[in-house]
């Protein structure tokens, strides 16, 4: 996994915790910085239970990949909450 030592300046604790939660969750480290950007601008507990749902689905039902699924949710969010696009 990608270590953030460069991201400190920009990312809280917090945000490097849960982000590095969300990419060990979905087995997706390359979408380390995609999940730093969520963890700043999203709430946690939003992150967290999404992150749940995604990896609540059985392996069986999923057609792309955890990751999609959480991205999507994530996105579904954003665009009825009135959260800008980055």
């Amino acid at each position: 996994m990608k270590h953030i030592q460069n991201y400190t300046d920009i990312y809280s604790p917090d945000n490097i915790q849960l982000a590095h939660e969300i990419a060990e969750r979905l087995d997706d480290p390359g979408s380390l910085t995609q999940f730093l950007r969520f963890a700043k601008q999203y709430p946690h507990d939003f992150l967290k239970k999404s992150l749940d749902i995604a990896c609540a689905i059985p392996a069986s039902q999923i057609i792309t990949s955890r990751a999609a699924i959480f991205v999507n949710r994530v996105n579904n969010f954003r665009d009825t909450n009135g959260y800008a696009r980055n």
